[in-house]
């Protein structure tokens, strides 16, 4: 796979989407966020995402002649409708008024409907968090791919959930997970790596386990499984609820026959940490429960106990050192992109 400057891989994500019609300062920032899931490891929300963004621009999917507007706001709480906008210029701007709301009341949640695809929700926690609060955020993507517990046919997307807590340092404990057993963007990887899927994670279309990707696109068309059997089907269903009806964004069986795959509906909640103690006590107090877990023996053949978002930054550290990994497929539909363009890449072509 070419490993590529993350700067220059920056500045060429950044081109491609002004150029494919998206507004100059939002093109800056999906851009940022695209090159920010490759480096810290999460390529199926990295810039693989340019050319479906470009193709949903086009057929309306995603709309830039209307912005998100707030449908209804009280003290701690909004709605917001993308108007089916830029997911993740949304997304900021919802978690960017929970923030404010709890800056001033101590608490403030906002819903968010009718996005574009809004990418990691760690994105919006670790906004939160680098300001001394603690997140959570629900995601209904829209979309039917995943099953729950004992079931063989679609009832959610791979909908993620994701918490932050604050630490010293930007050593944020950021837990961003999807409630599928493996997230569509992992699947894709290990398909375009041509490495096994591991048990428990995909049904064929006739309800039988697979560990093959061609078994589950079929036809016909199998499903994921949720993560951590009834649980995980649990907590699933609990993201439906939060980020598809109570934002009024509607459930993911809703959005299916009208291909919203790349329309979410958020849950996004940030609350103050000084509303409960002094911020720097709570910061010592995360210190020692880090310091706590990290020394603590492995089992044989584990050197250490990783945090959550931990890895992703020890991620981020390394291809910023020694370039981003980009699958060839990737790479070849951007490179298409920029002859298409006549976008002079800062990357040679």
């Amino acid at each position: 796979m070419p490993k590529l400057n993350h700067r220059q891989l920056l500045a060429l994500s950044q081109q491609l989407l002004a150029a494919g019609g998206f507004p100059e300062g939002d093109s800056t920032l999906v851009a940022k966020l695209l090159v920010k899931a490759d480096l810290r490891g999460y390529p199926g929300h990295g810039v693989t995402r340019i050319l479906p963004y470009l193709a949903w621009l086009k057929d309306g999917t995603i709309n830039i002649r209307e912005r998100p507007k707030i449908e209804h706001e009280g003290k701690l709480t909004a709605v917001i409708d993308g108007n089916h906008y830029i997911g993740q210029v949304a997304a900021q701007a919802a978690m960017g008024l929970a923030m404010r709301k709890a800056e001033e009341y101590g608490a403030g949640i906002v819903c968010l409907r009718r996005a574009g695809h809004t990418g990691r929700l760690a994105d919006y926690m670790e906004m939160a968090a680098d300001a001394g609060m603690i997140a959570m955020g629900a995601v209904s993507v829209g979309s039917g791919t995943t099953t729950l517990y004992g079931g063989m046919e679609r009832m959610t997307g791979t909908n993620p959930m994701a918490f932050a807590i604050p630490a010293r340092n930007g050593q944020h404990i950021i837990l961003d997970f999807a409630t599928a057993a493996m997230s569509m963007g992992e699947i894709q990887k290990r398909a375009a790596k041509k490495t096994a899927i591991p048990d428990g994670v995909i049904l064929d279309g006739y309800g039988n386990p697979t560990n093959d990707f061609k078994n589950f696109r079929g036809p016909p068309r199998g499903v994921f499984l949720p993560f951590g059997g009834y649980k995980g089907s649990g907590i699933a269903l609990v993201t439906e609820i939060l980020g598809g009806i109570l934002s009024g964004n509607g459930s993911g069986k809703e959005w299916w026959d009208k291909g919203g795959h790349a329309v979410n509906g958020v849950f996004l909640q940030a609350f103050a940490v000084q509303e409960f103690q002094p911020l720097d006590e709570f910061l010592d107090r995360i210190d020692d429960l880090i310091s706590f877990v990290k020394s603590r023996k492995t089992t044989p053949g584990v050197k250490e106990i990783f945090l959550p978002g931990e890895q992703a930054r020890k991620n981020e550290a390394r291809q910023i050192r020694e370039g981003v990994e980009i699958d060839e497929a990737t790479w070849a539909s951007l490179v298409k992109l920029a002859n298409e363009f006549g976008v002079a890449s800062p990357i040679p072509v």
